[in-house]
């Protein structure tokens, strides 16, 4: 089904008649509509299964709604930077990129590069 909006976007695009619009639309909202019907499904399956195996796997029943309650910044875990290291990195960064852009800074790299 996917391969066949694929085929019909890729003749859509070589052809640009309204036809093949159309049938690229058409195959779209099949596809959504199909995608839509087997998630729903997979979803009612495992809410089944999590009812039915309420005695066995209680644990991981509450394991799993608790997750489901979750935001993705609950689960990520960043390492976060002290803020006066992030002050003196991005101060260091700033101060060698002014010097770095200015006359003198261009004439000592010129030098710098004769030199050695």
């Amino acid at each position: 089904m996917i391969e066949n909006k694929k085929k019909a976007y890729l003749r859509y695009l070589t052809t640009r008649s309204a036809t093949d619009k159309l049938e690229y639309k058409r195959l779209v909202t099949t596809v959504k509509r199909e995608t839509r019907k087997i998630k729903r499904q997979c979803w009612e399956t495992f809410v089944s299964r999590i009812e039915h195996d309420l005695h066995g796997r209680q644990i991981n029943a509450y394991k799993i709604i608790r997750n489901l309650n979750r935001t993705e910044k609950d689960n990520l875990r960043l390492n976060s930077i002290v803020e006066h290291t992030r002050l003196d990195y991005y101060q260091k960064l700033l101060t060698t990129q002014f010097n770095d852009n200015t006359t003198e800074g261009k004439r000592a790299k010129l030098t710098q590069n004769c030199v050695t």
